[in-house]
């Protein structure tokens, strides 16, 4: 087998041409085929979670008055940044008015640029056209990436500042120079400018680039305090630029926000660990084919995917370790491979399945995917032919993964007609709905009635038209008090219920009846123990019956609760 060796350090102009074509097609193409899906997926949400609903309302002013919008830290430039795209959005009449749809447009576009990021990377480090275009497919073809590329998830784009980061380190820290530090901190700070938690798995990932790639030990430290000073930096002159405005807060507290640290999610428990995996081979495979009838079950794809992400990190980390005397080989190796470890002990703390979570931490697949493409291209008998069939393969990858996504398309369309039906079957004045605090039927709810805080604490007697949208949490109280003990938790539950019936309202259950304990468990996750869901769920069926009101064909069972006799 021939040596396989980076390519040389620069570019020949003559390639620059053809370079740039490349580079406009993969993201120009890349957009347009994400754009392609979001019109077809009809489901601005994805199906996870109801984030970009929220994000989107918190977006809002940044669009329609952005002098005297909200700045958040954890998501500081996010914001802005997004406000601006969107009145661009709405002067070329792109889903005008609605930042909730565009976006997912521009998510796609943000994907699209990160593209081709992966394309120049791959093309400066092999000097390989193809190899550089098929690394760039495999990463759209990713389900994450694909997915995030295609929702109104906030991560996308600075993912994407993030990946550009990460490919700019991965070759200027291999020789690094005083401009070339500073230009990568900046450019790193300004992605976790936008996601506070960018912060985390990367920036160890940078320091030990700097450490490995200089052979000098004082020159490590100083090119490690440079990188921090101009990480510190970037966060003063940002926070300097939006001085007086509502929210501005100062480079300490945009360094360190604090954000969800405290929250239900935060914490180790063992459960996380299978949660871990099912991130990482998510990352790669989606589950969603899944259920429909008749396709093979998650496990199947669990094990093909986690087969394929070993079959590539033992192609991928043999040939680092052979070129480990060219610098670029450690800097790419510190940059991903400790953005990965890191990033999987953070997910551990945190919620490892999600994403959001994995989307940054396992971009060290499409650089293996890379290596793996110059490994068999290297093979003088049959290179073409594996090429052709690595090629063929990332395609069905792609198509697999939009295939998996079937079953939620068209979820915006069907849910803005149950929400009318639930209107119609329900007078909202007279009506306060008790539903799971991660259902679909509370983030459609809050998009199409109005968002408002769980809780009856401020109702008055029926009928009372505002708040139209009424409801009780399941796990309300769960979420914002995790210190309750399991019988707090239950006595508020059971409080709130009957106060809303005392003062005259109907309590409408949404599915939360006919759930069997396993199902409760799995649509609650990570955020409270077997035991403390039980406990709520059979205080329910010990203190009141439920009759069926109507069934809804998106919206599921909904029960009339009235509290047990002799209670």
């Amino acid at each position: 087998m021939p040596s396989l060796v980076f390519a040389a350090a620069s570019i020949r102009r003559s390639t620059i041409p053809g370079l740039l074509f490349d580079l406009a097609l993969v993201v120009a193409g890349g957009g347009a085929s994400l754009i392609a899906i979001v019109l077809w997926f009809d489901n601005a949400q994805g199906g996870l979670t109801g984030n970009g609903v929220f994000k989107s309302l918190e977006l809002k002013p940044w669009v329609v008055d952005p002098a005297n919008a909200r700045l958040y830290p954890a998501n500081y430039l996010f914001y802005p940044l997004y406000g601006a795209l969107c009145r661009l959005l709405d002067f070329l009449g792109v889903f005008a008015g609605d930042p909730r749809k565009q976006m997912t447009i521009l998510n796609a576009l943000s994907c699209a640029l990160c593209l081709g990021m992966v394309y120049l990377l791959v093309r400066v480090l092999t000097n390989d056209r193809l190899v550089a275009l098929l690394a760039a497919l495999f990463h759209l073809a990713s389900s994450f990436v694909m997915f995030l590329a295609i929702i109104n998830e906030d991560i996308m784009p600075s993912y994407a500042v993030l990946f550009a980061a990460m490919a700019l380190a991965a070759i200027w820290l291999a020789r690094p120079t005083a401009p070339r530090v500073l230009a990568v901190a900046a450019l790193f700070s300004f992605a976790w400018l936008m996601e506070w938690r960018l912060m985390f798995p990367t920036l160890p990932a940078m320091l030990v680039a700097l450490w490995i790639c200089e052979r000098r030990l004082a020159w490590r430290f100083a090119w490690i305090a440079l990188f921090l000073v101009g990480v510190v930096a970037t966060a003063a002159v940002v926070a300097w630029a939006w001085q007086g405005h509502e929210g501005a807060v100062g480079p300490i507290e945009l360094i360190w926000t604090g954000k969800a640290v405290r929250s239900v999610w935060a914490g180790f428990t063992w459960a996380k660990v299978g949660y871990l995996w099912d991130g990482m081979v998510g990352y790669l495979l989606g589950a969603g084919v899944a259920s429909i009838p008749g396709i093979p079950g998650w496990d199947i794809w669990r094990w093909v995917a986690t087969i394929w992400i070993l079959a590539v990190a033992a192609i991928a980390l043999p040939f680092l370790w052979r070129h480990w005397d060219d610098p670029r080989s450690r800097a790419l190796s510190a940059v991903f491979g400790v953005t990965f470890v890191a990033g999987e002990i953070f997910n551990l703390y945190s919620q490892p399945q999600d994403p959001q979570m994995q989307i940054n931490v396992m971009a060290w697949l499409t650089i293996g995917w890379a290596v793996v493409l110059v490994a068999v291209r290297e093979r003088r008998r049959y290179g073409g032919r594996g090429l052709a069939a690595l090629a063929g393969l990332t395609v069905a990858l792609f198509a697999y993964n939009v295939w998996s996504i079937a079953p939620l398309r068209g979820l915006d369309s069907a849910w803005e007609g149950a929400i009318q039906r639930m209107e119609r079957e329900s007078d909202p004045d007279r009506t306060v709905w008790l539903m799971h605090d991660f259902d679909w039927a509370m983030v459609y709810g809050s998009l199409h009635w109005g968002t408002n805080d769980p809780g009856v604490a401020n109702l008055g007697p029926a009928p009372q038209k505002q708040p139209k949208f009424k409801w009780i949490g399941f796990t309300g109280q769960v979420l914002r008090h995790p210190e309750w003990t399991d019988q707090q938790l239950v006595d508020d539950l059971r409080g709130q219920i009957d106060r809303a019936l005392e003062l005259g309202y109907d309590v409408l259950v949404i599915r939360l009846w006919d759930m069997d304990p396993y199902q409760l468990e799995v649509a609650t996750g990570m955020v409270a123990s077997s035991a403390r869901i039980q406990a709520l769920r059979r205080m329910l069926r010990e203190d009141y019956v439920a009759s069926q009101a109507f069934i809804d064909p998106v919206a599921g069972a909904v029960d009339r609760l009235k509290k047990r006799p002799g209670r």
